[in-house]
């Protein structure tokens, strides 16, 4: 590692450069970077500047097109005239026949008029006609003759030819863009007259024959529909309906009043008679005229008695005392003859003369006077009923014929009135025939003139090229960078492969196919990073710690990150460190790299494998098998486990799944796997591949190296973002 790691025996190992963060970061850029940021404008840049060739080849197409087109393109004139339009009867709305004619008249708003206009002056006749006056060739010198050539003609001249209402006016103008100033003016002046001519036409009034005709159908119609009315009036005796059926209904409803007011009556007179005769049968036919009464004998002899037992009394009283038997039993003979004396009638009846009853007398007339008045009142009710009926089935009748007899009035109400319009239309027809045609309410405001200014629209051209070709780069950024089966970006790994990137090592000097010198250089950074990937292997370890570093295939650069990985643990952490090269290529494994540049390695008595690298704390492994020969899963596995308890950290540099499938016997045995691809020559596609299949085999994969990235922003440009 740059600036922290000492010589080994003189001689300095190949080392990458480990970058953690996922942008570059450049020694002279101090801005704050937006950590929390889903994607950066560096990022969004990247894409654009590796794919710069297709996106300028993508814009100078459409631009050179536009140049191209711009070159050749005609001058083109633009004649134009300027019509005014006013409002005369043509568009004076006259009222239908029947309607009110005393109104006032109605026009069309202006914006109708001059709509109106236009359709005509835009009409297919018309056009036609003025290509046929001016001539088709020499409008259209290409035009083919026939209705063929007539047709894509008129078609060409619908887009040559604009007619417009200038706004918030009556005005009219009409513009023909063509490339001879002559012809274009020659052609809206005729245009004109044309039109002119033709509104003439249209507006032109019917002659008077066909208003006679009309009036003497309206004649016809009317005296028909007056004899129905005459028929139907003679047939159910009708003078004014209107009067006939109010004078109906008025004397219904009276009837009706007139036979409730007598059924009121009869009512009342059936409930007097009633009463009558119930109180006749309840009253004596005959009663007591005169009666004859005298004292009665009982009271006189009861009297008698009680004189005789009151004296008894009295003599008893005087020679007994109160309360002897004698004079008590005189007391209740008294008491019980006075008792007798009080229940006795006064008087009797000697002598009764009878007679009729003059109540009753009184009564029994009453009662025929009102069962006489009963017998009128019900005869007076059946006629009212009568008349009431007869009433009814009149309105009825008068009901049943009134929508017919209405209609027939409205008919003639109408007709009457359409006779009258026709008739004022044919005196007003009479009138303008006498004039020699209407005069058109159209009036040329500016003629059309010979333009002596021609317009290219070359900027427009060349404007419109830009903007396709803008467009058409950026689209083919956008599908470039979403088909590119390669990773350029730390954020592309991510996105793709799902899975973190610990680190990115950029593209250095030493490395092939290195930048040219516009490009950026990039940061040379300290082992700080790659003490954040062994940092985190131990936090997933238990005590000793294994890393596998795998690569999809050969060129990646996996024994360089490997080697950078041990190294910066072994020198920088100070910790025991063994680097296995697990099955190298013939002549190509770490140890002998380390030999042939002159480091000294020495054996150690614990494994005859395993060398040690000068007297620090890096240790190799030779080649464990000849070229071409497999080590067993087993044989791995005390292999791995025996140096694990050797070493507190072991990197495994595993051959490329393309050469051999060692990294997926290896990736179960170590803690954490680390994949390494190379930017942009890695296929997306074979590391999604490559993390699935160490996955499936049982190992961890803790995250992506992406390794060789190439920054391919300006400097300029990328100090800036």
């Amino acid at each position: 590692m740059t600036g922290s790691l000492a010589p080994v025996g003189g001689i300095v190992l190949l080392q990458s450069r480990v970058l953690t963060d996922q942008t570059l970061k450049l020694e002279d850029d101090q801005r704050p970077r937006n950590a929390g940021a889903a994607i950066t404008i560096r990022e969004l840049a990247t894409p654009v500047f590796y794919h710069w060739r297709k996106a300028l080849i993508a814009f100078l197409i459409p631009v050179l097109l536009a140049l191209a087109a711009a070159t050749l393109a005609q001058p083109i004139y633009t004649a134009q005239s300027r019509l005014l339009i006013l409002l005369g009867d043509d568009y004076v709305f006259r009222r239908s026949v029947g309607e009110d004619a005393t109104g006032n008249p109605q026009t069309f708003d202006r914006a109708q008029i001059v709509h109106a206009e236009m359709e005509i002056l835009g009409s297919r006749e018309i056009r036609e006609k003025t290509l046929t006056d001016i001539g088709l060739t020499r409008v259209y010198p290409k035009a083919k003759a026939g209705p063929a050539g007539m047709n894509a003609a008129l078609e060409q001249l619908g887009r040559d030819l604009t007619i417009e209402n200038v706004p918030q006016s009556n005005t009219i103008e009409v513009r023909l863009r063509h490339s001879d100033p002559k012809v274009a003016a020659d052609f809206v002046n005729r245009l004109v007259q044309n039109y002119i001519a033709s509104r003439r036409e249209i507006f032109q009034r019917a002659d008077s024959a066909a208003v006679n005709d009309q009036q003497r159908g309206l004649s016809d119609q009317l005296a028909a529909t007056e004899a129905q009315i005459a028929d139907l009036s003679n047939r159910y005796a009708i003078g004014d309906y209107d009067q006939e059926i109010q004078g109906v209904q008025s004397q219904q409803t009276a009837l009706t009043a007139q036979l409730a007011a007598q059924d009121q009556l009869i009512a009342t007179a059936a409930a007097r008679a009633d009463r009558l005769a119930q109180q006749l049968r309840n009253a004596s036919a005959q009663i007591a005229l005169n009666t004859d009464d005298t004292r009665s004998q009982q009271v006189t002899a009861l009297t008698d008695n009680l004189m005789l037992l009151r004296e008894r009394r009295r003599v008893a009283a005087a020679r007994y005392a109160d309360g002897y038997p004698l004079v008590v039993e005189l007391d209740r003979q008294i008491t019980d003859l006075e008792t007798q004396i009080a229940a006795a009638p006064p008087s009797q009846t000697t002598l009764v003369r009878s007679g009729p009853n003059p109540v009753s007398q009184q009564i029994e007339t009453q009662l025929a006077t009102t069962r006489g008045e009963l017998a009128g009142l019900q005869s007076g009710r059946a006629q009212l009923s009568d008349a009431l009926g007869a009433a009814r089935s009149r309105l009825a009748s008068l009901v049943e014929i009134g929508p017919r007899y209405r209609e027939l009035t409205r008919q003639r109400t109408l007709t009457e009135t359409a006779y009258r319009s026709v008739s004022e239309n044919a005196e007003d027809s009479r009138l303008q025939s006498s004039i020699a045609g209407a005069n058109a309410n159209v009036r040329v405001i500016e003629a059309a003139q010979p333009p002596t200014k021609a317009r290219t629209g070359r900027l427009l051209i060349l404007a419109a090229g830009l903007v396709v070709g803008s467009l058409a780069a950026l689209a083919v950024i956008i599908v470039s960078a979403a088909a590119s089966p390669v990773i350029l970006t730390p954020r592309d790994a991510e996105v793709r492969l799902r899975a973190p990137v610990l680190a990115t090592v950029p593209l250095g000097d030493d490395d092939d196919s290195p930048l040219p010198r516009w490009r950026p250089l990039t940061s040379r950074l300290t082992a700080d990073q790659a003490a954040l990937i062994l940092r985190r292997l131990r936090e997933n370890a238990d005590g000793q710690a294994a890393l596998a570093v795998i690569g999809p295939e050969d060129g990646v650069g996996v024994t360089s990150i490997a080697l950078d990985l041990a190294m910066a643990s072994a020198f920088r952490s100070g910790v025991e460190t063994l680097l296995i090269d697990a099955e190298p290529r013939e002549d190509a494994s770490v140890a002998m790299a380390i030999h042939g540049l002159g480091g000294r390695l020495t054996n150690i008595p614990d494994s005859p494998y395993v060398l040690r690298v000068e007297d620090s704390n890096l240790y190799v492994t030779t080649p464990m098998t000849r070229t071409g020969s497999n080590i067993s899963e087993a044989r791995w596995r005390n292999f791995v486990d025996g140096v694990k308890a050797r070493f507190p950290v072991v990197i495994v540099d595993t051959p490329s799944l393309h050469r051999s499938s060692a990294a997926l016997l290896l990736a179960p045995l170590t803690d954490l796997s680390l994949v390494v691809i190379e930017a942009e020559e890695t296929r997306t596609a074979v590391a999604a591949n490559l993390i699935e299949r160490v996955t499936a085999a049982g190992g961890t994969v803790a995250g992506v190296i992406l390794n060789m990235r190439r920054f391919h922003i300006p400097r300029f440009i990328y100090t800036r973002i």
